[in-house]
């Protein structure tokens, strides 16, 4: 069944990049290739899978809307610090991870990060893969966050 599932999710992948091909705007300005584009203040375009992550992609969309960043500058020396900043006044509670917006990866995470409870299952499944899509990244890339 999720061998079924993974090849209908790739097959719908092809046919939707075979349809931008084809109608000619695959390359607009909200799918340009990697690198800064037009004068843009980032570097790559991450879109967030909030079907995959819905608690995750519900807080990332509130925390923006509220005015936090939706680029993330890569930082990872600086996580440990801006993690602890971020969670410093925001108790464990059982059963729920905290979860920060901006990461702690990001420049912009850290004190005054919006932090909200999620399920654990949601928090580090996003975690995992944000921190896949971005592992080729060298700190200093800005990237920004769309939610599907």
């Amino acid at each position: 069944m999720d061998k079924i599932k993974s090849l209908l999710i790739t097959l719908l992948a092809v046919a939707v990049v075979i349809i931008g091909i084809i109608s000619g705007d695959f390359f607009t300005s909200e799918h340009q290739p990697s690198g800064r584009q037009n004068g843009s203040d980032y570097d790559e375009v991450l879109i967030f899978p909030s079907d995959r992550y819905p608690e995750t992609g519900a807080h990332i969309r509130k925390a923006i809307k509220k005015g936090h960043s939706k680029i993330c500058t890569i930082d990872r020396d600086g996580a440990d610090e801006r993690r602890k900043e971020s969670l410093k006044d925001v108790p464990s509670k059982s059963g729920y991870d905290r979860d920060e917006w901006p990461m702690a990866m990001c420049e912009e995470g850290g004190t005054g990060a919006s932090v909200e409870y999620i399920s654990p299952s949601d928090n580090r499944g996003a975690g995992s893969w944000v921190g896949n899509q971005v592992s080729d990244y060298p700190d200093g890339t800005k990237v920004l966050f769309k939610i599907n």
